[in-house]
């Protein structure tokens, strides 16, 4: 296998966040570039949130091409954009960034990568229930696919009900087809609505490596077997809350799919070529094994 050598011609791409140790991105975009024949990188781009205005300026000076946009800054990155796309408008958080020419403009393929991911589960949720976990960034943008997915009812959970809140009311004063409702955490208040949901998704990042693998963000014996539950964590490929799930009879999916999905809809928005898409899941699969297989001889 041959090694590629930037050079001054090389485009640059990258991944903005705060802790991107676990991050598999790098693997999937650099497969594609090479594949391809296109003279670009993907990097991480690793900042603190006290410097993220500067971090921006300096991917601007340095010509960076495009990037995209992860925990924590899909929202705070806003401000320093010029211009939207409609997903990103509509779900407002931005997940990857178009640079021309020093203007930056916001994109978000997360609706997609979930829709897409929603659709292929083959579960017929027009008209359903859907509870959406965490009130972030992720969750705008599978609360903006589950609208594009025509779902009757959305009800937004959290731990500070103040943001659920904020967002269902954005999200109905932008769409009178749906109802949007909200709950805090506490059992009394979500477990009826939990199990009347038809899908679930988690969006927060419980249960992935870089927190307690262990932990769960709800009480899983709402959960049954005629629902559909997703967490976007992909790593580890099953969490606490998809193992109970399945325990329970339900249909269960990682975030692994809407990740391949959202970073194809990248690679094209930057480069105007189609990734391969089936190597990339053979790669996003083994470089999650290697993550895993590194944490437990850690631990």
């Amino acid at each position: 296998m041959s090694i590629f050598i930037p050079d001054s011609e090389t485009k640059l791409y990258g991944l903005l966040g705060e802790t991107l140790s676990h991050s598999i991105s790098p693997s999937l975009h650099n497969n594609g570039f090479r594949d391809l024949g296109i003279n670009a990188v993907y990097l991480m781009l690793e900042t603190k949130k006290q410097d993220l205005e500067g971090y921006i300026n300096s991917l601007k000076t340095l010509g960076f091409a495009g990037w995209n946009v992860t925990i924590p800054y899909k929202e705070s990155i806003i401000p320093y954009l010029n211009g939207f796309s409609s997903l990103a408008r509509a779900s407002g958080a931005v997940n990857t960034v178009l640079n021309r020419r020093g203007r930056l403009t916001g994109y978000n393929t997360d609706v997609i990568g979930f829709q897409r991911q929603v659709e292929e589960a083959g579960v017929k949720v027009k008209d359903k229930r859907a509870v959406v976990i965490g009130a972030g960034g992720a969750a705008r943008a599978v609360i903006a696919a589950l609208i594009q997915l025509d779902l009757k009812d959305i009800t937004i959970i959290n731990r500070t009900v103040e943001n659920a809140e904020e967002l269902a009311k954005l999200f109905r004063e932008e769409n009178s087809k749906q109802n949007f409702d909200f709950c805090s955490l506490k059992e009394q208040e979500y477990g009826e609505l939990l199990k009347a949901a038809d899908l679930v998704v988690d969006t927060t990042p419980v249960g992935m490596y870089s927190n307690d693998i262990k932990n769960i963000v709800i009480n899983p014996d709402y959960l049954h077997e005629e629902q559909l539950v997703i967490d976007l964590v992909y790593n580890p490929l099953k969490t606490k809350i998809l193992q109970e799930a399945e325990k329970r009879g339900a249909q269960v999916g990682n975030g692994l799919p809407t990740l391949i999905y959202q970073a194809e809809a990248s690679f094209k928005l930057w480069t105007q070529e189609m990734p391969p898409k089936k190597k990339w899941y053979q790669i996003a699969e083994k470089a999650v094994g290697e993550i895993e297989a590194k944490d437990d001889a850690v631990d």
